[in-house]
């Protein structure tokens, strides 16, 4: 491919701007980098990103959110669509980031107590179950139909709380753990990505740039990984000059979308994978996530794409 003509520029500073090819459309977004570089389709325009400043960056894909125990309609034996999204992103955006050598990130919310003693109430009345007016009653202001969440009261007890036994087989139990807290069985990675996260978050490493490809597992403790100043994702992220981020997990219009307008805002650079991420919200919440990722906050893209993305020689 021809090296590109930057005939636009997208920023101020000259160590933190785009440029824009009015003849391919495309932008990029390497900051001047002529190396580790890969040209990825979007919806809008074709970027190219630096692989050694991009993170895939993994969300809140644990038992809580995926499991079939937790997740799945009683009696149903079709897969949720957060598990649809696991598995697009097992057999093929995580193999596609390692083969490019970007660096993949789970973030999973993980709390501790001191966590939880500074929790701010809303937080609390999200991952909880309270009572409501009944429809009929002038206390409450009407709703269209299907607005106002029913939510399962075995599973919002609220943050912290102990989930209690969870039937995972046949004739298998076990013990949920507080619920979102840290080392507890409903935080931990939904099976088969925690066998992918575990089988590359040590490797033999030969040189610094090999140890920095290591799976990395980071806390949160808001629906948002890059909430406030100094989270640990953000640290990281920027111990390791990274300007690009890939969005995949669940829920794309939750702790996906609230962490891209996080990173959007603090400037990093934002790409969704639409087949990597999803939602169980009803109304066109994904949609009209997307819709503003890709007339926004950013770029709508796919696992596929990143996995038929071009190297440039």
């Amino acid at each position: 491919m021809a090296s590109l003509k930057a005939t636009q520029q997208i920023g101020n500073g000259t160590a933190n701007a785009w440029h824009y090819d009015a003849p391919t459309a495309l932008m990029d977004l390497t900051r001047g980098s002529t190396t580790s570089t890969i040209t990825l389709q979007t919806t809008t325009h074709p970027i190219r990103v630096n692989t050694e400043k991009t993170a895939l960056l993994i969300i809140d894909m644990q038992n809580f959110f995926l499991h079939p125990a937790l997740r799945r309609k009683s009696g149903s034996h079709e897969p949720t669509l957060g598990e649809i999204a696991a598995e697009t992103l097992l057999e093929t955006g995580i193999p596609a980031a390692r083969l490019h050598g970007i660096q993949v990130i789970w973030l999973n919310w993980g709390l501790t107590e001191q966590d939880l003693n500074t929790m701010p109430p809303a937080i609390m009345r999200t991952f909880g179950s309270f009572p409501m007016p009944s429809a009929e009653s002038n206390v409450s202001l009407p709703s269209k139909p299907g607005m106002v969440r029913v939510k399962d009261l075995a599973l919002y007890k609220g943050l912290g709380v102990n989930l209690g036994a969870v039937r995972i087989g046949n004739m298998e139990n076990v013990q949920g753990g507080g619920i979102l807290m840290r080392e507890s069985w409903n935080t931990e990675l939904y099976g088969p990505l925690e066998e992918e996260y575990r089988k590359h978050c040590h490797t033999i490493s030969y040189s610094e740039s090999d140890d920095r490809k290591k799976d990395m597992l980071i806390y949160k403790n808001r629906m948002s990984g890059l909430s406030g100043k100094d989270s640990d994702l953000e640290n990281f992220l920027c111990s390791q000059g990274i300007t690009t981020l890939l969005f995949a997990g669940v829920n794309t219009d939750q702790c996906v979308g609230s962490t891209l307008i996080d990173a959007y805002h603090k400037g990093f650079d934002c790409v969704l994978l639409r087949d990597g991420t999803a939602t169980g919200s009803p109304f066109g919440a994904k949609e009209a996530w997307e819709w503003n990722v890709a007339n926004c906050f950013g770029f709508i893209s796919s696992c596929e794409a990143l996995k038929l993305s071009s190297a440039i020689l």
